[in-house]
C-alpha cells in the first residue's frame, strides 16, 4: 500500500543522505542541497561531453579561494558537497553556506546549465 501523500523521490533522498548526511539543524535545507548537487553533477557531465574541464576548474578555483579565505571552510556543509568530500558523522559541519559573494548556493545557481 502506498503512503499518503505519495513519497516522491524517496529513493533519491535516501541515496543522497547516505553520501551527504545532513546535520539536524540543516534538515530543512535538504531540497536545496539536492538541487545544488544536481547542478554540480550537470556541470561535470557537461565537461565530459565537451571533453574539457572548464567547469571542474571553475569549481576547483572557487573552492580553493574559499579554503584560503576561510580557515574553517571544512565546517560548511555546502563546501563538502561542492568538493565531493565525504562527511564524518562524528564531526558534522556546523554551518551550511558562506555569506554574500562567497555563497556556494549563489555561485552554483549562477552557472547557466
Amino acid at each position: 500500500m502506498e503512503k499518503f501523500p505519495p513519497q516522491e523521490n524517496n529513493k533519491e533522498k535516501e541515496d543522497f543522505l547516505i553520501h551527504y548526511p545532513l546535520p539536524k539543524e540543516f534538515e530543512d535545507k535538504l531540497s536545496t542541497a539536492m538541487e545544488l548537487k544536481k547542478i554540480i553533477s550537470s556541470l561535470i557531465e557537461k565537461d565530459s561531453h565537451e571533453n574539457d574541464f572548464k567547469n571542474f576548474k571553475e569549481l576547483s578555483e572557487f573552492a580553493k579561494k574559499l579554503k584560503i579565505k576561510y580557515s574553517d571552510a571544512g565546517e560548511y556543509y555546502l563546501y563538502h558537497l561542492m568538493i565531493g568530500s565525504s562527511l564524518n558523522k562524528e564531526r558534522m559541519p556546523t554551518k551550511f553556506d558562506f555569506q554574500g559573494e562567497d555563497s556556494i548556493e549563489f555561485f552554483l545557481k549562477s552557472k547557466n546549465i
